[in-house]
């Protein structure tokens, strides 16, 4: 599972993608959602803007802001 934040100006064309892929999580009144690691594969494939949130141990790093 990854934590990601969703960009406002983009929000309703990843959040499409996404509950049309799986079932998804809002952590807060952010954009911030726990969602599957093959949900993130297919933003990244999908070429859609996100940033991945690291959990509290530090174990996702990388930020993606695609766009």
């Amino acid at each position: 599972m990854a934590t990601i934040r969703i960009p406002e100006d983009r929000w309703a064309e990843v959040w499409f993608a996404l509950v049309a892929s799986g079932p998804v999580s809002r952590l807060s009144q952010e954009p911030v959602y726990v969602v599957s690691d093959q949900q993130v594969k297919m933003l990244r494939r999908r070429k859609l803007p996100f940033e991945v949130i690291p959990d509290s141990d530090g174990a996702w790093k990388e930020k993606d802001k695609r766009g």
